[in-house]
């Protein structure tokens, strides 16, 4: 009798520390706040702060240059500012939701409709019509005459003549044209500021808190994020100018940024600022917990290979081969063809192997959906 009541108790033991013990592979066990924390403090709000350094240079430039408006110098010196803020903005935006969702702010930055990415008509009006030009009358109009793409029409000329910018400002509108230049550089770097203030003082503890993986979750809403601009960079940046949605035939003009010749260079920062993210890498490169280490833990696989690995190497894929295109994208989608299109089909892989692999990996609910069978 004895025996068994030791036995009984050996097995209750046994059941026991079964029960209790987690195994070490699942979402559960992982340290998801340090990842969120990681996330928040060491690559979201350092980069939109260098979002917000960025356009504070740009509105400093874009002073120098309208207090001497025929120095060509000096509009050169703002245009590479503005590619500059430019970048760092993209490097940004995939971190869209809190502040940017809530205050309605990505169209204000950065509009984009069908291929359209400002309305120059009504922005010539918008210059012309004006009595006074301020903050105020900036944040009285819409979208598509506002944000970083209107600032490079001020800025830059398709045939890449300044003389034709600077005339634009010594002609008949041109001190109504050099005021709306100013007060719109000055209302970017305010909704700069104003997401880097929101995140500091208010977001990023939300940020951190929401640690689960449901749809309102940060993994699920920063996963979702992630694949949408991915795709967004497929089939936007690359697709549409290479004539995706023109039965083949290229539209040079559609591609983003085509008037400062920058549009490769803002694609790659938009890549980066996922990478980032996928990695929890800050903007200076330190790297820290992020989606990576979750993939690890849950022992996430391609094949017999770590898929966080398999992911990471696939950006270092998709550079070179942007990185090969001889020219700026306008003139590539037309005699370049063969590089553009294996620089497409690389980002198509990485995106793949993230709105299915990582996504199915870490268990979130995917609500973007990718319809174009291209």
């Amino acid at each position: 009798m004895k025996k068994i009541i030791i036995l009984i108790t050996v097995l209750l033991g046994i059941w026991a520390c079964a029960k209790t013990e987690e195994p070490t592979n699942t979402f559960e066990s992982f340290d998801r706040k340090s990842m969120l924390t990681n996330l928040g403090n060491s690559v979201i709000i350092p980069s939109f702060e260098a979002f917000y350094q960025k356009s504070d240079a740009f509105v400093l430039a874009v002073n120098a240059y309208t207090a001497d408006i025929k120095n060509e110098q000096k509009l050169v010196t703002a245009q590479v500012a503005w590619v500059e803020m430019a970048k760092a903005w993209k490097q940004a935006s995939v971190f869209k939701q809190g502040p940017i969702e809530d205050q309605f702010l990505l169209s204000t930055i950065d509009f984009s409709a069908n291929g359209a990415y400002l309305n120059v008509t009504l922005l010539e009006k918008t210059i012309a019509n004006a009595t006074t030009i301020d903050n105020a009358y900036i944040e009285s109009k819409g979208a598509t005459v506002k944000g970083i793409h209107t600032l490079e029409y001020l800025l830059f000329d398709k045939a890449k003549v300044n003389a034709t910018i600077i005339a634009t400002y010594t002609g008949s509108t041109g001190v109504k044209r050099t005021a709306y230049l100013k007060a719109l550089s000055v209302n970017l770097k305010n909704q700069a500021k104003t997401i880097v203030d929101e995140w500091k003082n208010k977001y990023v503890t939300t940020f951190i808190s929401a640690d689960s993986r449901d749809i309102n979750s940060s993994l699920g809403v920063l996963s979702n994020k992630i694949i949408d601009l991915i795709y967004t960079v497929r089939d936007e940046r690359i697709g549409v100018p290479k004539g995706n949605r023109n039965s083949g035939t290229p539209q040079p003009d559609l591609a983003e940024a085509f008037l400062s010749g920058s549009s490769i260079a803002l694609a790659m920062s938009e890549l980066k600022g996922i990478e980032n993210a996928f990695l929890g890498k800050s903007p200076a490169g330190v790297d820290g917990i992020g989606l990576d280490d979750l993939l690890d833990k849950l022992e996430a696989k391609s094949g017999d290979e770590l898929l966080s690995k398999k992911i990471k190497n696939q950006f270092a894929v998709v550079y070179t081969k942007l990185n090969a295109i001889p020219t700026t994208l306008p003139i590539a989608v037309v005699n370049n063809k063969a590089e553009v299109q294996a620089a497409y089909d690389e980002i198509k892989r990485l995106q793949v192997m993230m709105e299915v692999d990582m996504i199915n990996n870490l268990g979130v609910l995917l609500t973007f959906s990718d319809n174009d069978g291209d």
